[in-house]
């Protein structure tokens, strides 16, 4: 049996998703899992229910800023661990995670070392250009230290190809078991066409786009919801749009699964989750034209991608106008997440890449 390092220091959101699921699905005659974790603001309250039991749960403290000295007690920390437990298998998911873990592996000696970015820091559209070119050049150093990046989508997958050839195509995934489990959400006025978003109100999210799309196409037969909160509320405020806040994760699938339109405003992305699920629960998808939107959406098949604006009311217009439309992207949808994005291909090819990693 291999012992296998899940190191995460974005513990919330979609990165809290996928680990949670790579956690609690990898065959366990032939893993033994340990979670090295640490907390950020959106980290679930009740995250430990979300992990089963057999996963070794062992807390890390590491910050998200660069900052010289916590980064080192966190490597020294990291050093430590890899030394008292000896994984066979480390993997690291998202970027801070992805440098200290790759240079205390690299210091340490371990070969089947992996990195899943989740979303690189250098498309992030909420800093500098400076600090945009200072996370590329970082990630180019860490691939230096080895390890191999399994990108979550095609756009991320060439996206590591500037950094380094080692790199592998493993698409992100959600459990269709989970979303099946639940029922959608009854609305008191159920002839209204529901346009939402899932997720936290934040930069990434561009919620000053979405609040001027809802002004531009609300009216009595169509509302606009954001099944989520978080930082930038604020912009949401005094706008069409009702934002549900934080529920827990039955509830906010419920809500997701009795709407009729999935608008993603994303300004940067690894491979969205919430699209998936979306997709997953049978919704057409208007997403901007950014890495992951456009890798999970089918242009005219399951949905659509907007260059601007314009174009993302238009296309959100055609959807109100047309039921029918709605329902047949919908069905290509889900159909097109059973094909390539369900937990149990993840797993499969997650499985192999490590056998194969340990394997020499």
């Amino acid at each position: 049996m291999y012992k296998v390092f899940q190191v995460v220091e974005s513990f919330g959101g979609g990165v809290f998703q996928s680990v949670k699921q790579i956690c609690n699905n990898l065959p366990r005659d032939l893993f033994k899992v340990y979670l090295v974790y640490s907390f950020r603001r959106e980290t679930p309250r009740d995250w430990e229910r979300h992990f089963k039991e057999d996963v070794v749960k062992i807390y890390l403290p590491m910050t998200r800023e660069i900052s010289p000295l916590n980064d080192l007690r966190a490597l020294w920390g990291l050093l430590k661990l890899i030394k008292m437990y000896d994984p066979d298998i480390v993997h690291l998911h998202s970027s801070k995670a992805g440098f200290l873990g790759r240079l205390a592996c690299f210091l340490a000696r371990k070969r089947a070392v992996f990195y899943s970015p989740r979303g690189f820091s250098f498309l992030m559209r909420d800093v500098s250009s400076f600090k945009r070119a200072l996370f590329f050049h970082l990630e180019k150093l860490a691939s230096l230290f080895g390890g191999t990046i399994l990108a979550c989508s095609p756009g991320e997958f060439e996206e590591s190809l500037k950094l380094t050839d080692r790199a592998l195509l493993l698409n992100n995934a959600i459990d269709l078991r989970e979303i099946d489990d639940v029922s959608p959400h009854r609305f008191e006025d159920s002839d209204k066409v529901r346009v939402a978003i899932s997720g936290r109100v934040a930069y990434a999210r561009a919620p000053w786009l979405f609040r001027r799309i809802a002004q531009s196409l609300s009216s009595p037969k169509v509302e606009f919801l954001w099944i989520g909160g978080g930082e930038l509320e604020e912009e949401l405020k005094g706008s069409p749009v009702k934002v549900l806040g934080w529920l827990d994760r039955r509830e906010a699938l419920s809500y997701l699964k009795g709407i009729d339109i999935y608008l993603q405003t994303s300004l940067w992305e690894g491979m969205p989750l919430s699209v998936l699920e979306a997709m997953a629960c049978g919704k057409p998808v208007v997403a901007t034209n950014v890495v992951g939107n456009r890798d999970v959406v089918v242009h005219g098949e399951t949905g659509f991608i907007g260059r601007d604006e314009e174009e993302l009311i238009a296309f959100l217009r055609e959807l109100i106008d047309k039921p029918e439309l709605r329902l047949s992207m919908g069905l290509r949808g889900r159909k097109r997440v059973e094909e390539f994005y369900s937990l149990d291909v993840l797993i499969r090819d997650l499985t192999s890449i490590y056998l194969k990693g340990v394997s020499g």
